[in-house]
């Protein structure tokens, strides 16, 4: 049998399975959002900052004659926040279609009783493609449109602020254009 005739067969077969393979990659269905629980939990009251064992000086004078050095203040810890993956329709501060369950996901979230009082910024980012004074814009009216969102969904107008950063605050610098720069972040800023 000619060594042609047996290799043509496996090919076929190679490049079925092949095929299959990227079919299959293409069909995975989209990241489910997160879901109530899991906001609730990263957006919770943040632990209260404390620094290093203090001391009450017993007499007047003691703690100036103290040899060790004063403890360096601490880094304030950043807020409690979450990054949301909200579709914007393109060019537009509209939130798009597929973004619905997500964004009835975070309404019901804000205002869980966990939540309760808590105060959040809403903030936009967009990737690096445009100016940097359109993105900046743009984040500006992307936020304000979750904002507008949680507000219709009844969250208190006092509990939310928005703000936009625009390019400023890229979550992957080694590709500034990629999708995961366009994204709104909820941070947990009082309350």
């Amino acid at each position: 049998m000619n060594t042609t005739k047996m290799l043509r067969p496996l090919l076929a077969i190679a490049m079925l399975a092949g095929s299959g393979l990227a079919c299959a990659q293409d069909a995975q269905p989209a990241q489910d959002p997160p879901s109530v629980d899991s906001i609730i939990n990263s957006l919770k009251a943040d632990p209260a900052a404390e620094g290093p064992g203090q001391t009450r000086a017993l007499r007047p004078g003691a703690a100036s004659m103290s040899t060790a050095p004063a403890p360096a203040p601490a880094a304030k810890p950043k807020p409690a926040s979450i990054n949301m993956q909200i579709n914007f329709e393109y060019n537009s501060a509209e939130i798009a279609g597929s973004s619905t369950r997500t964004m009835a996901t975070l309404a019901k979230a804000l205002a869980s009783p966990q939540l309760e009082g808590r105060r959040f910024t809403v903030v936009g980012h967009t990737d690096a493609s445009g100016s940097a004074s359109y993105n900046k814009a743009l984040s500006d009216r992307r936020a304000a449109a979750v904002r507008r969102y949680l507000i219709d969904s009844g969250i208190d107008a006092d509990r939310l602020r928005a703000v936009g950063k625009g390019e400023s605050d890229l979550l992957n610098s080694g590709d500034p254009n990629a999708a995961e720069n366009r994204r709104v972040e909820i941070q947990a800023t009082g309350g």
